[in-house]
């Protein structure tokens, strides 16, 4: 009996060639998830780069148009201009950091002084009944790590948080008797005194996630001796030392400072500044408040570091 061949029959693949095939296709998958993966990774970087670029921008423009509107005096009184230190509170409403060690915060300096704020009377200057014609506010800048909402010990909660506090000329003035600012000898004192307990409000909040906030300020001097040299010395506001200073106090006769050349710039002036401040992503911030990590891995890895040059006036 001779057997007929079905028309039109095709064969199949064979288990070789699904086999081949099979693995061109999980490593085209592998290829396309490995793509994706630094896709996102690159979209993330951007991101928190963007993001924090934007924090950064915000703190420092507003810290630079302050202090170049700085106002002060060098006509031989005693008062105090500007105050400048190492801020060192603790207690969660004024916090250095989480618990962990690592977290704390690497350096936040702290500075009060007075400015030719154009924001001052909330922005309504000119306007009758609000602006009474005052025109130097005191500003104050702190850092320090807080629930801005709830203000508990829930650490969860909790950020690294850049405050700006500007009082309003009738208060840096003490109208109707009350404290002022101007003419005082002990800025820090009489700010802490009549006006440090409203600065960390919601009001005052400016940035979050500054891990770090550094003051340099530039002071003109001229050496003594039988050849006077001009020089500039850079005034770091410094944790723990570190080969910089803890206070610097411009009065109106004289610069009071606790630091490396204290005695030799005592009469110099102030002809600029910069702002430095360490932003962390979101990561970061999660990594600080927990054990683990160290700060140098915490700063290298997940924070951006900006930095800008001050010209302030000279009296």
């Amino acid at each position: 009996m001779k057997i007929k061949r079905l028309q039109n029959f095709r064969p199949g693949f064979t288990l070789i060639e699904l086999l081949v095939s099979m693995a061109i296709t999980v490593v085209l998958l592998g290829v396309l998830v490995y793509m994706t993966g630094i896709s996102m990774d690159t979209y993330r970087d951007s991101r928190n780069e963007i993001r924090a670029s934007r924090q950064a921008k915000e703190a420092i423009e507003t810290i630079a148009k302050d202090l170049e509107s700085l106002v002060s005096r060098r006509d031989g009184n005693t008062y105090e201009w500007l105050y400048s230190g190492v801020d060192s509170k603790s207690g969660i409403t004024d916090s250095t950091g989480p618990s962990s060690k690592d977290g704390q915060i690497a350096n936040r300096a702290q500075v009060i002084f007075f400015t030719g704020a154009t924001d001052r009377y909330n922005g309504e200057i000119g306007v009758d009944g609000v602006d009474k014609g005052g025109d130097v506010s005191a500003v104050s800048y702190r850092l320090t790590f807080r629930d801005q909402i709830g203000d508990t010990s829930d650490e969860r909660h909790a950020v690294f948080s850049l405050y700006r506090h500007l009082v309003n000329p009738d208060e840096t003035f003490g109208v109707d008797g009350a404290a002022s600012l101007l003419a005082v000898e002990d800025l820090r004192a009489a700010y802490q005194n009549g006006f440090e307990a409203r600065d960390l409000v919601a009001a005052n909040f400016l940035v979050e996630n500054v891990y770090e906030f550094t003051l340099t300020f530039l002071v003109e001097y001229t050496t003594t001796g039988t050849t006077p040299v001009t020089k500039i010395e850079r005034v770091s506001m410094m944790q723990n030392g570190n080969g910089g200073y803890q206070e610097f106090r411009l009065k109106g006769n004289k610069i009071v400072a606790d630091g490396p050349k204290s005695a030799e710039i005592e009469n110099g002036r102030i002809v600029g500044a910069e702002v430095s401040i360490t932003v962390l992503t979101d990561r970061g911030l999660t990594l600080a408040k927990k054990s683990g990590i160290s700060r140098e891995d915490l700063v290298k890895k997940h924070s951006y570091h900006y930095t800008k040059a001050i010209t302030t006036p000279r009296p």
